[in-house]
């Protein structure tokens, strides 16, 4: 009966995080074997999008009839295989520029999940306020090797011995870090579709992030998850800087991967939004998060991501509101991160003209694009007289000048500030249209009344807004503001070291 219990616990266990191992030797420091340079948290973060809800439910609703429906999806798979050379990417069905970047890419290449975690973890040689040890200035990506953990989040049902992990899995050690100097950075699996199976079997998910069009308000719950380390890894690093120089002196080799003493505990805690901004939100917990929760997933109430936690105010903060409060990168940033680092990888994978097409359908131009249309077939393009030639290249032209215009609206905004703009337009165009059919008048009138209606909105909206602007002052600050009181906005320090705040 026991056993059947232990399973039974085990096929309802969820585990949201992974811990992660950062390995290193150098052999001009003296070391024979790789030791343990850092500790803290990651995340799976799926490559293709979630089903839709509909999709989802009907999927995974039991029935008598449940085995059927899934026995048909696996002959669609394997009809599937045989007409494609790879696996396309997954996901509902979308408009051609919504597609993520490495949808684009043949399934032999594409990762099916990022591991996402902070950057100043996996390569703690690029973070010098956080580490200011000089021994870690001879260290280059070269130096280390990557894994990560699955730990039995309830230790009385594990059938490993004490803190030993379920599994331990290797990483390749290619980082991409954010371009600006976000902690984020991401780094994949290796031999990824046996990895992620093992892992799916003992209760891994993979995770999605929050929908952008979401929005959060003061006072919302989120959960933090991922592990806490038993020793302090700011201290830590400080003995290995004297284990080193005792070492050189003495001519030996440092100590192995054995003698490290930190350790992973499951870690979660829920928090209130208190405060935000448009690189970080700031939540208050019951107790500041302990050492090594940095790099792990932050989830609404839906279990999206909504961020990864960068670290803790300082607790000795001016601000007795914001001291010890829990910071983390939120959904939108990471959402743009993974863009830049997906971009980058299938500009390596694709032949550039593959890849400049393809970025010109991420901007919304046709595939035909930029290139001449014969429509009459007597080989001039668009060479004809009949009146219904000319219509057909009017509608081309038009469709093109309006591709060109959403296009050049995505260079210089987000897609999310694009989508809002053309809903307005879409919105604003379909009453022109409801007017016109039920009313009749003239054209140009209508329009000026649906735009005057939709100024007034607007009006009505930014009143609303300066109504509330004490309470959003107070919450959300723009950096010229961060700069010009710098004294009393939080600055953040990593969970690795409260010591050395966040320039």
């Amino acid at each position: 009966m026991r056993s059947t219990s232990i399973l039974a616990k085990k096929a309802e266990r969820s585990m949201k995080s992974l811990a992660l191992n950062v390995h290193f030797k150098h052999p001009d420091l003296g070391m024979k074997e790789y030791e343990i340079l850092s500790r803290a948290t990651a995340f799976l973060l799926s490559v293709d999008p979630p089903l839709s809800r509909d999709d989802s439910s009907s999927s995974s609703s039991s029935s008598k009839y449940s085995h059927i429906a899934k026995s048909q999806e696996e002959r669609d798979r394997i009809l599937l295989k045989q007409d494609y050379a790879y696996d396309p990417a997954g996901g509902p069905q979308r408009k051609v520029e919504e597609l993520g970047w490495l949808e684009f890419c043949p399934g032999k290449f594409r990762p099916l999940a990022h591991v996402v975690a902070a950057s100043h973890v996996l390569s703690p040689w690029m973070w010098k306020n956080y580490y200011p040890q000089p021994w870690l200035e001879q260290l280059t990506q070269e130096h280390v090797r990557y894994s990560v953990d699955v730990f039995d989040p309830d230790p009385s049902t594990s059938t490993t011995k004490g803190v030993d992990p379920l599994a331990t899995f290797g990483v390749n050690p290619y980082p991409i870090h954010h371009p600006n100097n976000l902690d984020l950075a991401l780094v994949h699996l290796k031999s990824e579709e046996g990895a992620l199976e093992h892992m799916q079997s003992l209760g891994v998910e993979m995770l999605h992030l929050t929908d952008t069009e979401r929005m959060f308000d003061r006072g919302d719950e989120v959960l933090f998850d991922g592990f806490e380390i038993a020793e302090d890894h700011y201290e830590a690093m400080e003995n290995m800087n004297d284990q080193i120089e005792k070492d050189k002196q003495q001519q030996k080799a440092t100590k192995g991967d054995g003698d490290d003493t930190r350790v992973f505990m499951a870690y979660n805690i829920t928090g209130e939004l208190i405060f935000a901004s448009p690189e970080r939100f700031l939540a208050s917990t019951e107790t500041p998060l302990p050492e090594g929760v940095c790099g792990g997933p932050v989830l609404d109430d839906d279990r999206r991501v909504c961020g990864i936690v960068e670290g803790i105010v300082p607790k000795d903060h001016e601000d007795e509101r914001l001291a010890g409060a829990a910071s983390f990168i939120p959904y939108f940033q990471l959402k743009q991160f993974i863009n830049y680092a997906e971009e980058s990888m299938l500009e390596k994978v694709v032949p550039k003209k593959i890849f400049d097409k393809i970025a010109d359908l991420k901007r919304g131009k046709g595939l035909n694009h930029g290139s001449n249309v014969n429509i009459s077939g007597n080989g001039d393009a668009f060479n004809s007289n009949s009146g219904s030639d000319a219509r057909k290249s009017g509608a081309v032209d038009l469709d093109a000048a309006y591709m060109e215009m959403v296009g050049s609206m995505r260079q210089a905004h987000t897609s999310e500030q694009v989508d809002a703009i053309i809903g307005t337009v879409e919105r604003e165009q379909q009453e022109v249209v409801e007017i016109l059919e039920r009313d009749g008048g003239d054209l140009d009138e209508i329009i000026a009344q649906v735009r005057m209606r939709t100024r007034e909105k607007q009006r009505e909206i930014l009143e609303e807004l300066q109504e509330e602007a004490g309470l959003q002052e107070a919450e959300i600050i723009s950096e010229d503001a961060m700069d010009a009181d710098a004294k009393s906005s939080p600055s953040i320090s990593s969970d690795s070291d409260d010591k050395n705040p966040k320039n």
